[in-house]
C-alpha cells in the first residue's frame, strides 16, 4: 500500500470515528397555555428581598413566549451500555434565596457539591427514597460541600428548611445520556453512539411523557416534543409518596447538622 492510499484510509477512518458518536438536539415546549407562575413573597427575610427588586416567580413550571418549556429533564430511555460518569462535579447553588439550577441532573457516581453563595444561613434537605439523604445548614459563602454520591435512579426534591419557598427538584441516572432544557427550551445529550433510541422527557409539574424515538447517524440526531398538560397526559406521577411525606413533616432524611446560629426570619405559611 503506498503513502497516498495510507493517507486515505486514515482520514476515512477519522471521518468514521467522527461520525460514531453525536449529540442529539432539540426543543422542548409546553401545549396549552401555561398557567401564570405565583409571585414569592420574601419581605419577611429583608436580605432575601434585597436580592429581586423586580420580584420573582415560583420556577415549577417556566414556560416562555412561543411556549418554550425550562427545566424539562430529556434522557434516553434505552441508552447503550457503558457510558461512564461526568469527571465534573454537578453543583447546586444557594443564591438569592433561590436553588440555581432549579433542576439539577446527575448520574449515579458522579460526584455532587452544594455551594452558599449567600452570606447568610441557608439549608439543603434532600428527599430521595432511593438514595441516601442529606440534610445540613451553610451558614455563610461556602464554596461547596459534597453530599453522598448518588446509587439508585429516581427523581426527589430539595428544600430549604430555613425559606419555605425555597425547593429544586434532582433526576438521578444510571446512564450519561441526558440533559436539561434552558429557558429557551432547548438541549443537548452528548456523545450519543449511532443507533436508534427511545426519548423521555420529566417536568416537575407534568410528570414523565414519551417522546418518540430519535435515530443518531451522519453526526446528529433531533427531536422536538411538546409537553402536554399533566391532566392531558399519561404522565407517571413522579416522587408522590415523597412530596406526600414531605408535606406531613415526616421524612427518612437525616437528622439536621444545621449549624447554630441564629436564622433570618421566614414568613409565616
Amino acid at each position: 500500500m503506498n503513502v497516498r492510499s495510507i493517507l486515505s484510509a486514515a482520514v476515512v477512518a477519522v471521518g468514521l470515528a467522527t461520525f460514531a458518536h453525536a449529540d442529539i438536539t432539540g426543543k422542548i415546549t409546553y401545549e396549552g397555555k401555561a398557567p401564570a407562575m405565583k409571585k414569592i413573597n420574601m419581605q419577611a427575610v429583608p436580605a432575601c428581598a434585597a436580592q429581586h427588586p423586580a420580584g420573582v416567580t415560583e420556577e415549577t413550571l417556566v414556560v416562555g413566549k412561543n411556549k418554550e418549556l425550562a427545566n424539562a429533564v430529556v434522557s434516553l430511555k434505552n441508552p447503550p451500555a457503558g457510558g461512564k460518569a461526568p469527571s465534573e462535579a454537578a453543583v447546586l447553588d444557594q443564591k438569592g434565596c433561590q436553588y440555581h439550577p432549579h433542576v439539577l441532573a446527575v448520574m449515579i457516581g458522579q460526584e455532587v457539591k452544594v455551594k452558599n453563595s449567600d452570606p447568610f444561613l441557608h439549608n439543603v434537605h434532600g428527599l430521595p427514597e432511593e438514595n441516601p439523604g442529606f440534610n445540613f445548614g451553610q451558614n455563610n459563602v461556602d464554596n461547596g460541600r459534597p453530599i453522598p454520591k448518588m446509587k439508585a435512579a429516581e427523581y426527589f426534591r430539595v428544600k430549604c428548611d430555613v425559606h419555605p419557598w425555597m425547593a429544586a427538584q434532582f433526576a438521578v441516572f444510571n446512564h450519561p445520556y441526558f440533559a436539561t432544557t434552558g429557558e429557551d427550551g432547548s438541549f443537548t445529550i452528548k456523545g450519543v453512539p449511532d443507533g436508534t433510541y427511545d426519548i423521555t422527557v420529566w417536568q416537575e409539574k407534568l410528570g414523565e411523557q414519551e417522546a418518540g424515538k430519535v435515530t443518531v447517524k451522519g453526526g446528529k440526531g433531533e427531536l422536538n416534543f411538546a409537553m402536554k398538560p399533566a391532566e392531558e397526559a399519561d404522565a407517571r406521577p413522579v416522587n408522590e409518596k415523597v412530596l406526600t411525606l414531605s408535606a406531613k413533616g415526616d421524612t427518612a432524611a437525616e437528622t439536621c447538622d444545621c449549624e447554630k446560629a441564629a436564622p433570618p426570619a421566614v414568613a409565616k405559611k
